[in-house]
């Protein structure tokens, strides 16, 4: 009876006792929620960087079978040097390379006619001077939207007095490389063609010869220039004009026929 009585004191007793550690004890720390982790933002894309220009030449020599120089072609063409940083590099660059190759197989052509030309001085005992063929090119325009190139190609044959000049212009997306024609620029081409017209008829006292310059001013013969739309039309095309003639049509008179207005 005493040990009964003793063994329940002690339960009660070590039930009081913990009872009492767990009730007085230092509170447990409470969980705060990790804070979440910053999100990473994407780093702005570069800008297309504006092309390094330099040039690609396609050059040749050729001669007759005695060994005489006939004819000489060199074509300087633009070629954009920063390809990795300027996306519309790789397309221009192979525009001017197809066009380079081009010229060259017109110059075989070119190569047989003045060696015929060889021949028939020598047989009649006339002197002789060689063909030559010359293109260079100069960056007319470039902004972050479109670039502009004006090219001349001269050829003098050696019994002229005078070369030949004509005149060439390209517009290209500074993005994609692509050529842009009239349509990208003028809501109805020919009425931008008709004002070109007008102004070569004004500046160069055409008015006898107003039809020639309607045949010979095309729509798409047209580069950027800083102060406008530069139209032209190639020397030898009309009568009066051995060397290429150029308008330059302001941007601000040409709004009203602009696709940007």
């Amino acid at each position: 009876m005493k040990r009964s009585a003793l063994l329940s004191g002690l339960l009660a007793g070590a039930l009081a006792l913990s009872l009492s550690a767990c009730s007085s004890g230092e509170p447990e720390p409470s969980l705060t929620p990790d804070a979440p982790s910053p999100t990473a933002s994407a780093a702005p894309e570069p800008s297309p960087a504006a092309p390094v220009w330099g040039e690609q030449v396609f050059a040749k020599t050729f001669a007759a079978g005695d060994g005489e120089t006939v004819l000489t072609v060199s074509l300087s063409l633009p070629l954009v040097q920063n390809t990795d940083a300027c996306p519309a590099g790789n397309a221009v660059n192979d525009w001017y390379k197809a066009e380079g190759e081009a010229r060259m197989l017109e110059a075989e052509d070119a190569y047989e006619m003045a060696v015929a030309d060889y021949d028939v001085s020598q047989a009649a005992g006339l002197p002789f001077s060689p063909t030559t063929q010359e293109m260079t090119y100069q960056v007319a325009y470039e902004d972050g939207a479109v670039f502009s190139i004006r090219r001349e190609f001269y050829v003098h044959y050696g019994s002229t007095a005078h070369p030949y000049a004509f005149l060439f212009g390209e517009v290209f997306d500074a993005q994609t490389g692509e050529e842009l024609g009239a349509s990208r620029f003028f809501t109805d081409p020919e009425a931008a063609k008709a004002r070109a017209v007008e102004a070569f008829v004004e500046k160069y006292s055409l008015q006898d010869s107003r039809d020639a310059v309607e045949a010979a001013c095309q729509a798409e013969n047209f580069y950027l220039s800083e102060e406008g739309y530069v139209f032209w039309i190639s020397g030898g095309t009309l009568p009066s004009a051995n060397s290429p003639i150029e308008v330059t049509l302001p941007y601000d008179d040409m709004k009203d026929v602009s696709v940007d207005g």
